[in-house]
């Protein structure tokens, strides 16, 4: 018996350090070094504010089902963050005037569809854009100091997406 449970844990050993080899040897870092990343991980569910009645971007259809680009990228992050389907998602929407209070009070771990060059500048952290407007650029804001998240987020757009604006 104690043979096979000593074959079965060193079986297990060699296969968990494969499974670490097989890592993204491009990528800067592991997400589980990044605490925010791993919190978000560890909860299961990702909390992402998107802005109200902002069509094609973000809205809900007769059937209140999020639709819209930024949508879409939010379901991205989620399954990117999650290593899950979208359903581990809970889209909250968000004005231009609550949304840097949800952000900092942490109610939220990203806010999309806002521009780093608002009011706010200052008051929350924004990634690289991931979209370009007619008047700017849109990024993915979190709260402000958030380093980890930030460089979760830029990596993730620009080498894991291959969004360049």
């Amino acid at each position: 018996m104690k043979r096979i449970l000593f074959v079965f844990v060193l079986t297990f050993m060699v296969l968990s350090l494969f499974a670490a080899g097989q890592r993204d040897k491009g990528a800067p870092f592991s997400d589980c070094c990044i605490e925010e990343v791993f919190q978000i991980h560890e909860r299961e569910i990702v909390y992402i504010g998107i802005i109200a009645d902002n069509a094609p971007f973000s809205y809900q259809n007769a059937q209140n089902v999020w639709q819209g680009g930024d949508v879409d990228f939010a379901r991205r992050l989620a399954a990117e963050i999650l290593g899950k389907d979208d359903r581990f998602l809970s889209l909250i929407p968000v004005s231009r005037e609550n949304w840097i209070g949800l952000l900092n009070n942490e109610q939220l771990d990203f806010v999309i569809g806002f521009g780093s060059d608002g009011d706010w500048d200052g008051q929350a952290d924004f990634s690289l854009p991931f979209r370009k407007i007619d008047n700017g650029t849109v990024a993915v804001a979190v709260k402000k100091g958030n380093e980890g998240l930030i460089m979760w987020l830029d990596d993730v757009i620009s080498r894991r997406f291959g969004i360049t604006i």
